[in-house]
């Protein structure tokens, strides 16, 4: 879907979803296609939207997505032809996406935005439903899609990708923002607790190990210290099953921030101890 957009934050920043029906504006919680569907009577419903904004929300969802190998293209050939109608073939553009998504975590309900900046046109929005992405599983998007306009001075401005209508992180956000969005969140919460236990706010599943030809099942204690940031220091294993399922824990607990523990209204360090379950893929 192709929609007229207004960006009511830059893009850089966490946002939401909306699409304008009838004049009132509905959530986006998730996609079939190109098809949004939003929330009505309680119910998900097929929006008959055709313009979306994008607006800040104070947080993004504590999950994160790779986009790996992406490609944007504008003109040339499709990626395939066969299966368009003769009257999809007159265009007046097209342009090609391609990326593999990679999720930290198994995820249902995802989809994918992607921004398009023009100043001859107007800024303008693509969405495609991904659906269900398994942990540390790649898939390949691709999109082969005709515009109704030509693409000169058109780029690709952004790539969003939701889970149940919450923007994700993704590796096309640079690290110096992922970092101070997670500092604001951990801020955040501690401003509102005056005595708390340190417990996980962003998590990352460990990747299975390649070596382990048998497929076991397996779990890995992690012992680290967690600083005042809800950062992790200096993580150890304490026992695992399996010896092969150690070095994959502690590079997945190396990714983790946690709420801190608060004390006296204060943020301390503290230690915590994480279990961390292996399933074979």
């Amino acid at each position: 879907m192709l929609g007229a957009v207004a960006f009511a934050a830059p893009l850089a920043a966490q946002n939401l979803l909306w699409a304008e029906s009838d004049g009132k504006l509905e959530l986006v919680r998730h996609a079939e296609g190109n098809t949004a569907f939003v929330l009505e009577g309680g119910k998900s419903v097929p929006s008959g939207a055709t313009r979306f904004f994008l607006k800040p929300t104070a947080e993004y969802l504590p999950v994160s997505i790779a986009v790996l190998d992406l490609k944007f293209q504008k003109g040339g050939r499709a990626i395939s032809d066969e299966g368009l109608a003769p009257e999809r073939l007159v265009h007046a553009g097209r342009f090609v996406f391609t990326a593999d998504l990679e999720a930290s975590r198994a995820l249902d309900h995802v989809f994918l935005v992607l921004a398009l900046d023009s100043k001859q046109i107007g800024d303008s929005v693509y969405l495609k439903g991904i659906g269900h992405l398994g942990a540390h599983e790649r898939r390949r998007i691709s999109i082969d899609e005709v515009t109704p306009f030509k693409l000169a001075g058109v780029r690709l401005g952004g790539v969003h990708l939701f889970v149940d209508g919450k923007e994700a992180f993704n590796s096309t956000l640079p690290e110096s923002q992922r970092t101070d969005a997670l500092d604001r969140m951990v801020a955040t919460r501690v401003a509102a607790m005056q005595d708390a236990a340190v417990r996980p706010l962003y998590a990352a599943d460990p990747v299975y190990p390649a070596t382990l030809k048998d497929r076991i099942e397996g779990k890995v204690v992690v012992t680290c210290q967690v600083d005042a940031h809800g950062k992790v220091l200096n993580p150890t294993v304490t026992s695992a099953t399996n010896p092969a399922f150690g070095p994959a824990a502690l590079e997945a607990i190396r990714q983790w921030r946690f709420v801190p523990r608060v004390k006296d209204g204060h943020a301390v360090e503290s230690a915590a101890e994480v279990p961390l379950d292996f399933t074979p893929p």
